[in-house]
């Protein structure tokens, strides 16, 4: 028995909700998940979300939370937005996972054992937005990308994984195997990049405390993407192992055709797969990014319906390349292939078979050349459809099927059936071209079955069937078999869009009021204090070693923190808003120079710099993750 087809999805990172990018990769999986189960084959796939490393942290510290509070808070959004949209993922999974963890740890040490992972000092630039050390050909590609400002020079004890051992096998397997990565010219980047040389990679952090622990020496943290690279074995059945296809964006392609199999082959786990590389949704000539504030996000489309939206992404976007979006241009798309196209074909169809023929679909005597002509290209589009499904180009496969669509209005217009029904001498051909209509509808609801569930199953039901088109295998499918029985009553597919009135929602929702003031519930500006006064004040960066609530006080947490210059005692009112446990080497502002006072009969030297609202609440002040203590704060 064959294992099962095993699909991926990338583990999405849990600093923001989901936007069209993370929604487009899901439905493509999605899409190619549903196709190979109506191949006939069992399928797993698997799906979830990335939630350790320094980005998570610090956002988290930003707004006053646990790391994991905001993965939580973060994750919900994505589940619910996958079970919304009929997601058939096996498991969505959490590098929070339990089982994860101790693969993790379970793996890491097997390496360090065998020697592949060693202990070192690093010295080098470091991408805060990557999570990564960069290498001098990398750092230039940031600063031509004009992103120079996200790299700092770090040093510190880390743990190294023999990276550069694996180039040799790495770069015979490329030969090997060309159908590692797709589509081929993101093979060639691959290639470029190891044939490059391949240093040995870092792989544990002490400057963040957000992660993984290196098992037996804490004070490490466990590199963000060998932590989650590794999902994909922790979520995979012992039966389902290796992944078939690993969809990912091209922004993470090295990650994962250069990190994630040297990984394996270390750990004598490597068996050959295919990653598929996809392109960006953009905005104008932009990747859609949260600080340039041209984020599209899924619900904003979903107002369309689920179907809509996916049959969009497959049909505009050609797996490998970027692609504008534009509003204008999804509905128009919508339009043109769904209202205008299946829609309306499938509405004449199905109307004139219950007019002419009382709701039962014609088996053909005769048919002259047209009919044959566009019998034969069903019999051709079909295997083609297939064909270019199989490779992941559902792009070129909807263009194929919507030809077809589209030579099938010609077709009535040419045939003129409304004018054949006037005459009984026409039966003939009237039932012909009734016949190659319906037979092209029913051949239609079986092939987008991937792509528009729901609008398939209308379809399909539609078409006089009262079973699960899903259910349906392509394999044996009989294109000009006779019909199961008399049609249903026909059933909108798409409701055309009113572009303009859409259009004009969108710009309403999108406009901010320009005297809008906003309704924030904070305390009055205080008075002015001149640049002397202010600047007596000394802030400096500290971390929290240790906390402790004070007895008999809910409200007061004492706290040994770290200045750089030395180590103080400091008592804090934020126990109302955080336990000890979340303060533990969070990093704080200090006002250092204020003078020593007793609280409780504690003596506090120094305050937490923290920002509140009406009601008192604090929010601590977090310095980026990367601040040492005692730089100061100016």
């Amino acid at each position: 028995m064959s294992k099962p087809f095993y699909i991926t999805t990338p583990i999405y990172y849990v600093n923001d909700r989901p936007h069209i990018g993370h929604t487009y990769t899901t439905v493509l999986a999605d899409v190619i998940a549903r196709f190979h189960r109506m191949r006939g084959e069992e399928v797993y796939f698997l799906t979830g979300t990335d939630e350790h490393g320094q980005k998570v942290e610090k956002a988290a510290a930003a707004r006053g939370i646990t790391p994991k509070q905001l993965a939580d808070e973060v994750v919900a959004n994505y589940t619910e937005l996958w079970k919304a949209m009929g997601m058939t993922h096996f498991r969505f999974i959490r590098t929070t996972d339990e089982d994860h963890r101790a693969q993790v740890q379970r793996l890491f040490k097997r390496l360090l054992d065998k020697g592949d992972i060693y202990k070192g000092t690093y010295k080098g630039l470091y991408s805060v937005s990557d999570e990564a050390y960069v290498t001098e050909t990398q750092a230039k590609e940031l600063q031509a990308q004009g992103l120079a400002h996200q790299l700092v020079e770090l040093e510190e004890e880390t743990y190294f994984f023999r990276l550069s051992a694996y180039q040799d096998r790495l770069l015979k397997h490329f030969e090997e195997h060309p159908e590692f990565v797709q589509p081929e010219f993101r093979f060639n980047e691959v290639k470029r990049f190891v044939e490059g040389g391949l240093e040995d990679l870092s792989i544990s952090r002490t400057t963040i405390t957000w992660g993984i622990p290196v098992p037996g020496e804490e004070k490490h943290v466990i590199y963000v993407w060998f932590d989650a690279l590794l999902n994909y074995l922790t979520g995979c059945p012992p039966s389902c192992w290796p992944p078939d296809l690993q969809l990912v964006g091209k922004d993470i392609l090295r990650f994962h055709a250069v990190y994630w199999p040297a990984f394996l082959m270390a750990a004598g786990m490597f068996q050959p797969t295919t990653i598929l590389a996809h392109g960006w949704w953009l905005m104008g000539e932009d990747k859609m990014s949260k600080s340039k504030g041209n984020v599209v996000r899924p619900d904003t489309l979903l107002r369309f319906g689920n179907d809509a939206l996916r049959f969009y992404f497959m049909r505009d976007m050609q797996v490998g390349h970027d692609r504008g979006f534009s509003f204008e241009g999804f509905m128009d798309r919508l339009n043109a292939d769904l209202a205008n196209g299946l829609g309306n074909l499938a509405s004449r169809t199905l109307s004139m078979i219950q007019r002419y023929r009382g709701g039962v679909v014609p088996v053909p005597s005769v048919m002259d050349e047209l009919d044959q002509q566009v019998a034969s290209q069903l019999l051709e589009v079909f295997p083609e459809y297939l064909e270019k499904a199989r490779a992941n180009d559902f792009h070129a496969a909807l263009d194929a099927l919507w030809a077809h669509l589209r030579a099938l209005d010609g077709y009535i217009v040419k045939a003129e059936p409304w004018k054949l029904a006037k005459d009984p001498a026409n039966d003939a051909k009237l039932d012909a071209v009734l016949a190659n209509l319906y037979r092209a509808l029913r051949a239609t609801a079986l092939l987008v079955a991937p792509v528009m569930p729901e609008l398939a199953q209308t379809l399909w039901e539609s078409l006089g069937h009262g079973t699960k088109v899903a259910e349906r295998t392509f394999h044996g499918f009989a294109l000009d078999g006779p019909a199961i029985g008399p049609i249903g009553d026909p059933k909108p597919l798409f409701q055309r869009i009113d572009k303009e009135k859409e259009m004009s929602d969108l710009e309403t929702a999108a406009a901010v009021p320009a005297e809008s003031k906003p309704n924030l519930d904070v305390p009055e500006i205080r008075e002015t204090v001149d640049a002397d006064t202010f600047f007596k004040v000394d802030l400096r960066v500290g971390r929290v070693l240790e906390a402790e609530r004070v007895p008999k006080s809910d409200k007061l947490i004492k706290m040994k923190v770290d200045i750089g210059l030395e180590q103080r005692t400091i008592v804090g009112g934020i126990g109302k808003a955080y336990e000890p446990a979340d303060l533990l080497n969070r990093l704080v502002v200090v006002v250092a120079n204020l003078a020593p006072r007793k609280l409780m009969g504690i003596e506090s030297h120094g305050m937490l710099l923290a920002a509140s609202d009406n009601a008192s609440k604090p929010y601590l002040v977090a310095p980026p993750s990367d601040a040492q203590p005692g730089f100061l704060v100016k």
